[in-house]
């Protein structure tokens, strides 16, 4: 009769020899639905993981896993569709991979997880240069919390006229542009070690917690967990500033909003290129109309002139925009309005006569690129403010 000992090293030798044998994970058919594209994709992705780690997933426990915010890819923005994805994300790995324990989107729970998914969302470019607004290319990475390897990745193509590229409140309702993270001051100081993958998720996921708290009308929350996170060592300190001056508007603090848009136009300046999203009437120089949108303005461009005077560079001032009519006539449009920031900052600083070049370059640098000149492609309707060394 066999020992229990025998026994169970034989069991381990056969579930290490069905870990080797499996087949590998089906390959995805083009332009699937959303949701099956992220069903595929995500099924695919945790079949090579599970290749990759081979016999260690029949003897470990369920692999606690965070679900990082899903992002265009193009413009760092979230979306009604970012968001839906990783809704669908969930749902099907709840159902579908037992051996997963999903955490929740908290920097607690993801503090302890073991395996990061990200997941973006890039838009499919026509031939004239638009993008598609009902197709586009999924990406997946797992990625281990514990050494920083990625464990395995996966893309789907997905053809959807559902696509909604509608940006989240915060993103709607933000004034800056939020640069890749590595053009932020995220880094770490020069000197100090690296940050493990572990120590970049917790602050991924206290901005996660804290547009959740903004995009409930929390806005008490939002502001304490937009400062906490400004702390953290690797956090995308634009993105967390240009929260907590969201959150202290939406929630009366004058003072706070001021010294937060303060602190954005100085990190923007550190950082020599800042992006603000100044929306103008149709084919005119002058504001949009609507108060709502157009107040602040004024103080935004006095706060950018003041620091932009006490700084010994110039100032390069590139007008944007949208995929809206012939190619030519928004060349011309962009560089216009760029000249109308130029006159308003030379107003408010005298001092910056002379240092400030202009530039227009309409649709070329796009970050959504639909040409729906709406809510959608806002980002695309910038202004940004470059910090050049004077000639």
């Amino acid at each position: 009769m066999l020992s229990l000992h025998r026994v169970v090293l034989m069991l381990i030798a056969a579930l290490a020899l069905a870990g080797c044998a499996s087949p590998p994970p089906p390959s995805i058919a083009a332009d699937l639905p959303l949701a099956q594209a992220v069903a595929a994709a995500a099924d695919q992705a945790i079949g090579r993981m599970d290749a990759e780690r081979g016999l260690a997933r029949f003897l470990s426990r369920s692999t606690p896993l965070y679900v990082a915010p899903v992002l265009d890819a193009h413009s760092r923005q979230q979306t009604a569709t970012t968001v839906r994805v990783r809704e669908l994300v969930a749902v099907h790995l709840k159902s579908q991979h037992r051996g997963l324990e999903l955490v929740p989107f908290t920097a607690a729970a993801a503090a302890l997880s073991e395996v990061r998914l990200d997941t973006t969302l890039t838009a499919t470019t026509l031939p004239d240069g638009r993008r598609a607004g009902d197709r586009l290319l999924l990406q997946m990475r797992l990625v281990s919390l514990r050494d920083g390897r990625t464990l395995a990745r996966s893309d789907a193509t997905v053809l959807d006229p559902a696509l909604d590229a509608t940006p989240i409140a915060f993103f709607r309702e933000s004034p800056f542009t939020l640069p890749p993270p590595a053009a932020s001051d995220a880094a770490t100081t020069p000197g100090t070690p690296p940050l493990s993958e572990r120590e970049r998720t917790v602050p991924i996921a206290r901005l996660d917690e804290a547009g959740a708290s903004y995009s409930a009308g929390s806005f008490d929350r939002a502001l304490a967990l937009y400062r906490s996170a400004a702390t953290l060592p690797g956090a995308d300190t634009m993105q967390a500033l240009v929260g907590t001056y969201l959150a202290s508007v939406r929630s009366g603090r004058d003072t706070d909003a001021r010294d937060a848009f303060a602190r954005i136009v100085t990190l923007g300046l550190k950082t020599r290129a800042m992006g603000v999203k100044l929306l103008f009437a149709p084919g005119t120089t002058e504001f949009w109309s609507d108060p709502a949108i157009s107040k602040p303005y004024p103080d935004w461009l006095r706060e950018i002139a003041r620091q932009a005077g006490e700084a010994p560079s110039c100032l390069q001032v590139v007008g944007h925009s949208s995929r809206t009519g012939a190619e030519d006539y928004n060349l011309a449009l962009s560089a216009r309005r760029a000249d109308a920031i130029r006159q308003q900052l030379e107003a408010a600083q005298p001092v910056l006569a002379r240092r400030i070049e202009t530039a227009g370059v309409g649709w070329r640098e796009n970050l959504v690129g639909l040409g729906s000149d709406d809510v959608k492609d806002a980002v695309d309707r910038r202004v940004e403010f470059k910090v050049v060394d004077c000639r």
